[in-house]
C-alpha cells in the first residue's frame, strides 16, 4: 500500500471520528448533502467527504455545486481542502470568480485567516487567471501578503507591479519571494537592492539573493 492510500484511509477514520461528535454534525449533513448533489446532477460517486479531498472531479461543472457550499461550513477547514483539491484548474474563470467573491466576504466579515489565505495564495497561482490582474496587484499591497501571486506577477513582467515588490523587498519579513519576484524583471538596476541580503542571517534568502545576483550579472 503507498503513502497516498494510507493517508487516505487514515482521513475516512477521522472522518467517521468527527462524525460522532455533535459539534460537527451539521457540517457533515452539510456534506451530505454536497455529496448527493454532486451526484445526482454529475454522477460523482462518493461513500465520505474524504472523496472529495482526494480525487479531483474531471466535469468542471462540479465548481457551481461546490461553490454554493463551500461558504456555508461552520469548520473552514473543509471549506480549504475541497479548493485545493478541486479548484486547481488552470485558467478555470469559474473557479477564479468564485475565489475572488470568496475572499472580499471573508474579510469584509473580518473572517480572512492566515491560513486561508495562504490556500488562496496557492489556488491563485495554480489557476493563473491573467484577467484577475488587477485583482492580484490589490491583494499583495500588503507586506507579507499572497508571496506566491506576488512572485507569479513578477514572472508575467507586470510593470505596475515592480514597485510593489521594491516596497516588499524593504518590509516582508521573509525575502526570499521579493528576491525572487524582482529577479523576472532582469534589470541591473535592482542588483544593489538585493545585493544587502547576501548577508542576510536566513541561508534560503541568502542563496536566493546571490542565485538572482549571479543571473543578472549575466545579462
Amino acid at each position: 500500500m503507498d503513502s497516498q492510500n494510507i493517508l487516505y484511509k487514515q482521513a475516512i477514520e477521522y472522518e467517521k471520528k468527527m462524525r460522532s461528535n455533535e459539534e460537527y454534525q451539521k457540517d457533515y449533513e452539510l456534506a451530505d448533502k454536497l455529496r448527493k448533489e454532486l451526484y445526482d446532477s454529475l454522477g460523482v460517486e462518493s461513500n465520505y467527504l474524504t472523496d472529495l479531498y482526494y480525487r479531483t472531479i474531471l466535469d468542471d461543472n462540479c465548481i457551481s455545486i461546490l461553490a454554493k457550499y463551500i461558504p456555508l461550513f461552520k469548520n473552514v477547514g473543509i471549506s480549504l481542502n475541497l479548493i485545493t483539491q478541486q479548484f486547481w484548474r488552470k485558467n478555470n474563470v469559474d473557479c477564479s470568480n468564485f475565489l475572488e467573491k470568496w475572499y472580499y466576504d471573508l474579510k469584509e466579515s473580518d473572517s480572512l485567516t492566515d491560513t486561508i489565505e495562504t490556500t488562496l495564495d496557492n489556488a491563485f497561482v495554480k489557476i493563473q487567471d491573467k484577467n484577475k490582474i488587477p485583482f492580484y496587484i490589490e491583494i499583495i499591497k500588503d507586506n507579507d501578503k499572497f508571496p506566491l501571486v506576488m512572485t507569479m506577477l513578477g514572472r508575467w513582467n507586470i510593470d505596475e507591479v515592480k514597485p510593489i515588490i521594491i516596497n516588499r523587498l524593504e518590509n516582508d519579513k521573509i525575502k526570499t519571494h521579493s528576491i525572487k519576484a524582482l529577479g523576472y524583471y532582469k534589470d541591473k538596476n535592482t542588483i544593489p537592492l538585493i545585493e544587502r541580503y547576501l548577508k542576510s542571517d536566513y541561508s534560503g534568502v541568502r542563496q536566493e539573493a546571490k542565485k538572482i545576483i549571479d543571473r543578472l550579472n549575466k545579462l
